[in-house]
């Protein structure tokens, strides 16, 4: 028996162990219905300030500059994450977010100077 026969078979046989893969997977398709309303609403542009907003909630750590992300993000880490197949597109609109004085980039390290305007992508 194969290990994804033998984790399913299990999964049948435990009523909590199933609520809580259904659950699982509830949520990252949910994740996943989000990041591409998100993508179809805002462009790509929005796709990756919805995803600097979330990164920044859930890990960010706010200094005196802003919130800093102290996750080592490259640009390709973001297109992956966004749905976007090229971090060509991902590099266009970090700088624009970089010439906006929204982000500061430093070693791949995300600074967000601006909350409120990547907030907006994220409704």
């Amino acid at each position: 028996m194969r290990i994804t026969e033998k984790f399913y078979k299990r999964v049948n046989e435990d009523a909590n162990l199933q609520n809580y893969v259904n659950t699982y997977y509830r949520n990252r398709l949910k994740l996943a219905i989000t990041r591409e309303q998100v993508m179809i609403m805002n462009s790509k542009a929005g796709a990756v300030c919805s995803w600097l907003y979330r990164l920044a909630s859930l890990f960010g750590i706010q200094t005196q500059k802003g919130i800093f992300i102290d996750l080592q993000v490259t640009n390709e880490d973001i297109a992956n994450f966004c749905g976007i197949t090229t971090r060509n597109s991902v590099n266009r609109v970090i700088r624009g977010l970089k010439e906006k004085h929204i982000i500061q980039v430093k070693n791949n390290r995300i600074i967000v100077l601006d909350m409120d305007y990547l907030k907006q992508f994220t409704k």
